[in-house]
């Protein structure tokens, strides 16, 4: 006797139901892969969390073991922002300020659109103070608050820039930091206050604030076009008016600066191809604050 038709019932009808099956199991396996992958995807960022709860927490032992953990186990497939953070993490973890440094290096250049990068930044202008480097450390604070203004670091990154200047002999950008921290504090920070108003205490007169000056015209159409130009390229560009003690219309980029974030500023547009020099808004009233 033949074998019956495994797809047909007794009476030679196709039996539908055991074929309906066929597209729900691939659909119920597929569901299942991907809740598997989310359930890999939250477990990679819980093992995260841990560690940064353990550095919190001062474990830093405990939280290296599980780092590691987490760099086997799920680095192959890691986002550049998970990425990012085991690196700001493991920076926080090391045992050597060498080391710190390095880790902290890879996101600001690697990880650069992270929201790590702006911390690495701040915490290397940290490192660069304690190790003495104050005119470095100036350079990564003022990257700071020149590429993440929006950062909610930049007060403090104000904080380190005046105690560098103070320590590297310069009142004067020391205690204009200090006075445009006080300006930009959170509100209800009432220890960062505290730390600007002790950078303040020595402070004597408002200390100075600069704009970067490009050219100088005769004629206000010139004058006006360049702006424009800088405008373009992303500067914040203006035209000091003509008076009839000085009749030049002056393109300047950049308003109430320290003097650290003003030499940024020339540099940035040395390299564009400009020829900038500092200029102090003290000298002239019509300059604004």
């Amino acid at each position: 006797m033949s074998q019956p038709d495994r797809g047909r019932n007794a009476g030679g009808r196709v039996d539908r139901r055991r074929y309906c099956l066929r597209p729900l199991i691939g659909v119920w396996l597929l569901a299942g892969l991907s809740l598997l992958a989310s359930a890999g995807v939250a477990q990679d960022a819980s093992l995260l969390d841990q560690v940064e709860a353990l550095a919190d927490r001062g474990d830093a032992q405990e939280a290296r073991q599980m780092l590691s953990r987490w760099e086997s186990e799920f680095g192959s497939s890691a986002s550049l922002d998970q990425w990012a953070k085991a690196w700001y993490l493991a920076g926080r973890l090391a045992e050597a300020g060498s080391e710190a440094e390095l880790n902290y290096l890879r996101v600001v250049f690697d990880g650069s659109s992270t929201p790590f990068a702006d911390d690495a930044l701040l915490r290397l202008g940290q490192y660069k103070y304690a190790q003495g480097e104050y005119t470095k450390a100036i350079d990564y604070l003022g990257r700071l608050r020149r590429d993440y203004p929006t950062s909610e670091l930049t007060a403090e990154a104000l904080l380190w820039i005046s105690k560098s200047a103070s320590a590297v002999g310069d009142p004067g950008r020391a205690c204009a930091a200090a006075e445009q921290g006080l300006r930009e504090l959170p509100p209800g920070d009432t220890l960062l206050e505290q730390s600007f108003r002790e950078e303040q205490a020595n402070c004597g007169e408002t200390a100075r604030r600069y704009t970067v000056q490009i050219a100088a015209f005769r004629d206000v159409t010139a004058a006006q076009n360049l702006a424009r130009e800088l405008l373009g390229e992303g500067y914040d560009a203006w035209v000091l008016n003509a008076t009839t003690q000085d009749p030049l219309y002056r393109v300047r980029v950049g308003r109430g600066l320290i003097e650290a974030e003003a030499q940024t500023l020339a540099d940035r547009l040395v390299e564009a191809g400009y020829s900038p020099f500092l200029v102090s808004q003290a000298v002239r009233s019509e300059d604004g604050p």
